[in-house]
């Protein structure tokens, strides 16, 4: 499952607050943009890669910007929301709160996104611990959702609101060996303790399924709404009858 896939509706609606709302995703991609197309939505999309602006570019019903979000070249008050999803870590916040805030107009809101492991299934505590007693580290990855916590002091952004959806995917013992084998402790360890490993992880799932079931493995989608303030802004922003300005 990718983590596109696991945008539920209910939590694309939580995100967008609007129908049909005047969007511009921040995510580096064309898979968000495409999802907000298709849910109705008018789209602009920034993108910082000349490869992805090109992909967008073929799609009529998409505007794609070519800019970093620090820098976006567009007037004031031009969007309803702002999306970002798997995305907000790599932004520079010092800078890119502030021209969020610029580009949406009064009353519109920021909204990201985080796809999260959920570890309190005791099955999915299990295989982090066999995984550990290989490598202390493993499964301890860095999502970047932390990062969500800049908001809480924001000056453009004094109300936050948080959401969590869980999603559950379907896994096999196939995909749960194919998961095992994507950790980075694999590349370390001989090819006996790998059989090893694969051994214990077919005896988890075993014991974990009943015959001919798929265990679950579940997620957290985490989602942040932060409805934008104007009054800190350091110089005057004024709402103008223009359009979007957009050089590509």
């Amino acid at each position: 499952m990718s983590k596109q896939n696991v945008l539920l509706p209910d939590a694309v609606n939580w995100l967008t607050v609007w129908s049909g709302a005047r969007s511009l995703t921040i995510d580096g991609g064309a898979a968000m943009a495409r999802r907000l197309r298709d849910e109705g939505h008018t789209v602009f999309a920034l993108a910082w890669e000349e490869t992805v602006v090109r992909r967008l570019a073929a799609d009529e019903s998409i505007t794609p910007v070519w800019a970093r979000p620090e820098a976006i070249p567009t007037d004031p008050f031009q969007f309803d929301v702002v999306v970002t999803h798997q995305k907000f870590h790599e932004l520079d916040h010092e800078h890119a709160l502030g021209e969020l805030a610029r580009v949406l107009r009064p009353g519109g809101c920021l909204s990201a996104s985080y796809v999260i492991r959920d570890d309190s299934v005791p099955w999915v505590r299990r295989l982090a611990a066999l995984l550990r007693h290989y490598d202390p580290m493993a499964m301890k990855g860095a999502y970047g959702h932390q990062s969500l916590d800049v908001l809480e002091g924001s000056k453009y952004f004094p109300e936050v609101e948080k959401r969590a959806f869980r999603v559950w995917q379907p896994v096999s013992l196939a995909d749960l060996q194919d998961l095992v084998a994507r950790q980075p402790l694999a590349r370390n360890l001989t090819e006996q303790q790998l059989d090893r490993l694969h051994s214990e992880v077919a005896e988890l799932f075993s014991s974990s399924v009943r015959p001919g079931e798929m265990l679950r493995l579940p997620f957290q989608l985490l989602c942040l709404r932060a409805w934008v303030s104007h009054e800190e802004m350091t110089a005057p922003v004024r709402l103008t009858e223009d359009g979007v300005r957009i050089p590509i």
